[in-house]
């Protein structure tokens, strides 16, 4: 594994490893963030925020930067903490390990550590320290930025012979099922991106256990394992998807889990890259 840093001209400074096709690069002056992905010498496959947007932010400096962030659900204003100090970044035996320190507003410290394994995979393991003085009832939360122009394929479980429904779907207050960037069919869910003026987002409560999204020539897919008979947020959902006129966003969700105070919980999703 090769690391070094790299001032980005609009990501600022990464810390970056490359190890076989891939390339990551961590955001050291905020965050955490992943912000750069890279697979045999592509574009950055993640969404990246021009300086000058005001969409995408808040009134109090909290900016969606781009690539990969941990949030925890149910959503609140604890997620839109202004994360723009430097985070801290260790070289492990085989990736990297991110620490953020104390949030004050959602009262825990996050990390995040990027694992290389073989044939171009990636686990992203999401750790969070409850510093609160009660235990909370959470799910850990990984919102993937990609960046726009691409195209989302999500597997649906198919069954015979069922009399009780086989999925969970929910959506949210702006979406429209009659989106043209949406086709629903029976195994599959297919979501073209390209700007309409609309956001759109779903959840989905069982999903065949991975999520592809292709873009500049590589398969981006997020694999996430998901526990049957566990309870999740957001209506009982393990993945959902955003889109907007700038940016498809990824996401996974742990089951809930209760923290104690003191306590940490971890969460991991796995990224697997391949040419399209």
């Amino acid at each position: 594994m090769r690391t070094y840093e790299w001032e980005h001209d609009l990501l600022g400074r990464l810390f970056c490893a490359e190890e076989g096709d891939i390339t990551v690069g961590v955001a050291l002056d905020y965050g955490i963030r992943i912000s750069y992905l890279s697979c045999n010498g592509s574009e950055n496959l993640f969404f990246e925020q021009p300086s000058d947007m005001t969409e995408l932010a808040t009134p109090d400096g909290w900016r969606v930067r781009g690539g990969h962030r941990l949030w925890l659900a149910p959503e609140g204003k604890h997620d839109y903490y202004p994360d723009n100090d430097a985070v801290s970044v260790e070289v492990t035996e085989d990736g990297l390990l991110v620490k953020q320190g104390n949030d004050p507003w959602l009262q825990g410290e996050k990390e995040i550590e990027i694992r290389f394994l073989p044939e171009n995979t990636l686990e992203i393991v999401h750790r969070v320290k409850n510093t609160a003085s009660e235990t909370r009832r959470v799910a850990l939360w990984g919102v993937t930025s990609m960046a726009p122009g691409g195209t989302e394929y999500i597997p649906m479980a198919v069954r015979d012979g069922g009399s009780d429904p086989n999925h969970v779907f929910t959506t949210w207050d702006y979406t429209s099922l009659g989106d043209e960037r949406a086709t629903y069919a029976r195994d599959l869910i297919t979501l073209d991106h390209y700007p309409t003026g609309q956001k759109y987002k779903i959840g989905v409560g069982h999903p065949m256990g991975s999520v592809r999204y292709v873009n500049r020539g590589i398969v981006f897919e997020k694999l996430l394992d998901v526990k049957t008979g566990a309870a999740y947020t957001d209506g009982g959902v393990s993945f959902e998807t955003f889109l907007c006129d700038y940016m498809v966003e990824v996401e996974t969700l742990s089951p809930l889990m209760d923290i104690g105070a003191g306590e940490s919980a971890t969460y991991s999703e796995f990224w697997k890259l391949s040419k399209e």
